[in-house]
């Protein structure tokens, strides 16, 4: 590839991040109508700016930080947590990141708050941006949504023996007091209606089979916290 080929691509990919101040930024996927963007004014300078949609007019925006071009963050770093990629959401601290929030854990626990309840509101949270930051769950009496829950087992020897390396990898190790156990987690997702005669709970459900089980494998520890009960768990099976 010559350098002629290369400044072409590079110009062809500014002008798809970059955007004309007449365009409005949209606050669909982010949390409070609060949406991070890169501002460039007429002496070329970078800024980051913080637009809250329900708080000022886009047009008094451009006038006052005398706006040339605009830009999402999350389109020149796609790859930090946001709300409209849920895989960009890793951690508990990137759901907090994404949503401008978290649970204060040092406060619930001097209450005396139990730390399984303190991972479910973790976990709620983490639900939360994984959703794109509403939980847009709702009963329907006649059954016509659809919603997917991480399903966890502990699983013997012989049952792990028979997985592939991919599926023991979403795996942790495992030992009840009452015997041997061999992995404890999340290979799979659930799905159910959500009429409201249904025997499963609603409040971790996601909308998709893939997000349900994003849930699950990529955040096992977390889980673990909130559900393990008389069994003790280890590293990630290999």
């Amino acid at each position: 590839m010559n350098k002629e080929t290369k400044t072409v691509e590079v110009q062809e990919y500014l002008k798809s991040i970059w955007r004309k101040p007449s365009e409005k930024p949209s606050n669909k996927g982010y949390g409070d109508n609060v949406i991070p963007v890169m501002l460039i004014d007429s002496e070329n300078n970078v800024s980051s700016f913080r637009f809250v949609s329900d708080d000022k007019d886009w047009n008094e925006v451009v006038e006052d930080e005398d706006v040339v071009l605009w830009s999402y963050v999350t389109d020149i770093r796609p790859n930090i947590p946001n709300l409209k990629d849920y895989k960009t959401i890793k951690t508990y601290e990137d759901a907090c990141t994404a949503l401008g929030e978290k649970v204060d854990e040092v406060t619930l626990t001097n209450a005396g708050v139990p730390k399984h309840i303190i991972a479910l509101m973790k976990l709620e949270l983490v639900c939360k941006a994984l959703w794109g930051g509403e939980v847009k769950v709702y009963p329907d009496p006649n059954g016509n949504r659809t919603y997917y829950y991480p399903w966890f087992a502990l699983y013997t020897k012989d049952e792990v023996e028979r997985m592939d390396s991919e599926e023991r990898g979403l795996l942790l190790s495992a030992s009840a007091n009452i015997g041997a156990s061999a992995g404890w987690g999340s290979a799979y997702a659930n799905n159910r209606s959500s009429n409201s005669a249904a025997g499963s709970g609603f409040r971790l459900c996601l909308d998709t089979y893939e997000k349900a089980r994003y849930f699950g494998t990529q955040f096992l520890e977390l889980w673990t916290e909130y559900l393990a009960y008389n069994f003790k768990v280890g590293e990630r099976l290999k």
